[in-house]
């Protein structure tokens, strides 16, 4: 007995037709005839009643069918995995993320991964702009999701846009401004601001510094920094100041206290991106990256 075979009598078993089994499989009906009967021959077991007009399971032929699309989804299964692992589909991916955007769609990638490629060991390092991309200049990480905040000034990298987010003025909702449709930037000139870190997101901070100054002509009156966004969005809610935020964060950390408003004008987006080194020497790369393009085409 071989897949081969075991693959004959499904198709029989489910066309409950000779013929049409045997063009699914593109041999003469005589030849699939023939494989039926040596299979019955060495199972020693009826599979099929036939007469001139039907053809039909034996109870042994019903239980039979069962187990054999088992074994032949577990022939397959094995198969694949063995060609992953003869064409290098085996090893680990270091992957790097920020934490509030990736929960859009990270987990459905993950679970998608694993399916796909079990042989490849993922670990997953959550941290700051600054520390994921120069970790990943390092090689600490093969692949991370970042901010695209000045990353063309690292020319070691390659990096593709996953989505981009309206930049929102994030405010409790007791404030004054709380129940505006949009806001004008310059309107917030004399607001105390909570911001991220200036060194753990030195590229964001700088852009959200030039953004006020350019578009809103007046430079914010900073009264604390946060290692975490979550903390940054702890103060509005406390009612330390407001922020200026990307709008993803308005699903990663719903909460009925604070507002997230559009900006009247040219707004500003933040692009969330993922990179990797063009010197990269994982075949696990590419893979993950296809697997991201079909997860993110369902879900962004």
């Amino acid at each position: 007995m071989d897949i081969r075979q075991i693959q004959y009598f499904i198709s029989v078993a489910e066309h409950l037709n000779f013929t049409k089994a045997a063009k699914e499989h593109f041999i003469a009906q005589t030849a699939m005839s023939q494989q039926i009967m040596a299979l019955e021959k060495q199972l020693a077991v009826q599979l099929f009643i036939r007469n001139n007009r039907s053809v039909q399971l034996t109870p042994a032929g019903s239980v039979f069918l069962r187990e054999a699309k088992l074994m032949v989804s577990i022939t397959q299964e094995a198969i694949r995995k063995t060609q992953h692992a003869a064409s290098g589909f085996v090893g680990s991916l270091k992957v790097g993320f920020l934490g509030p955007n990736e929960k859009r769609f990270l987990p459905e990638l993950i679970r998608n991964f694993r399916h796909n490629y079990p042989n490849i060991d993922l670990t997953f390092t959550q941290n700051s702009t600054e520390t994921i991309n120069s970790s990943l200049k390092l090689g600490l990480l093969d692949i991370a999701f970042t901010e695209s905040y000045k990353l063309q000034q690292i020319p070691d990298f390659e990096w593709k846009t996953i989505c981009s987010d309206q930049i929102c003025i994030v405010l409790h909702r007791e404030h004054s401004l709380a129940n505006e449709s949009a806001i004008n930037l310059s309107s917030l000139a004399h607001e105390s601001f909570v911001t991220i870190d200036a060194q753990e997101y030195h590229g964001a901070f700088e852009r959200m510094l030039d953004f006020c100054i350019t578009k809103g002509h007046f430079t914010p009156k900073i009264i604390s920094q946060h290692r975490d966004p979550e903390t940054v969005l702890l103060m509005i809610e406390a009612g330390v100041g407001v922020a200026l935020l990307p709008h993803y964060f308005f699903n990663a950390y719903i909460n009925p206290n604070l507002k997230f408003i559009e900006l009247e004008g040219d707004g500003d987006l933040a692009y969330s991106i993922v990179a990797w080194r063009k010197d990269y020497d994982n075949p696990s790369i590419p893979l993950f990256i296809k697997e991201l393009d079909t997860v993110t085409a369902l879900t962004l």
